[in-house]
């Protein structure tokens, strides 16, 4: 990661560091059902998003807090371990959320000192958006329509070139780096443009953003 982006998260989404860290491992699944739109609505971390059975949703990775000297690792401890990610599902559309615990009720527990780092799983073909603002997003695989708008951090995307109709990637300050198979666009600066491309044959729009930091994007055959 750039050393201009690092800071740049450093300042929107972390706190002075500390000594260690506690983890909570979970894991949620839902029925695929209806759903045609999944929503993936966690403010900061790391997020992957990838493709996997085609009847059933599923979430799962670990929620780590800080800690600063031997008296606060259990109050971090039952913090984190309040602290879930769940699936709801409502008709077409499921909203993979944060869900906090009687432990989990301050300021804190549901500000960026939780850090989370989650691996998604969706049929083929769903529609995706990712409210993340602050880190890491990691897309690959086959889906339908894409957005996903960081205000700092890093996006890579990876998904077959036949199934996009359009697909715009930009940054404001920072980086744009895509290869759409016949074609790699490179841009980096302060307002760098954007990349765009074009498939009349395609089908999904692909709408990928950061304010400050790097875009990746490949198309494969």
């Amino acid at each position: 990661m750039r050393t201009w982006l690092a800071a740049a998260l450093l300042l929107s989404a972390t706190g002075a560091l500390a000594d260690d860290e506690v983890t909570h491992l979970f894991a949620s699944a839902a029925s695929r059902g209806n759903v045609h739109r999944v929503i993936v609505d966690v403010p900061s971390g790391e997020v992957t998003v990838k493709n996997g059975p085609a009847d059933r949703i599923s979430v799962s990775g670990e929620i780590r807090r800080s800690y600063d000297g031997h008296r606060e690792r259990e109050k971090e401890q039952r913090i984190a371990n309040d602290i879930n990610l769940v699936i709801d599902v409502n008709g077409d559309q499921a909203v993979i959320r944060r869900q906090f615990g009687p432990n989990a009720s301050s300021w804190s527990a549901r500000s960026w000192h939780t850090n989370y780092k989650i691996t998604v799983e969706v049929p083929r073909g769903l529609d995706l958006d990712v409210e993340t603002r602050y880190g890491e997003l990691n897309v690959d695989g086959d889906f339908g329509n894409i957005n996903a708008d960081l205000r700092a951090g890093e996006i890579h995307l990876r998904t077959p070139r036949a199934n996009v109709r359009e697909l715009n990637a930009s940054v404001r300050v920072g980086e744009v780096h895509a290869d759409v198979g016949d074609v790699r666009e490179d841009h980096e600066g302060l307002f760098p443009g954007r990349t765009r491309f074009y498939n009349a044959s395609g089908k999904s729009t692909i709408n990928v953003h950061t304010t400050a930091g790097e875009v990746h994007v490949t198309l494969t055959r």
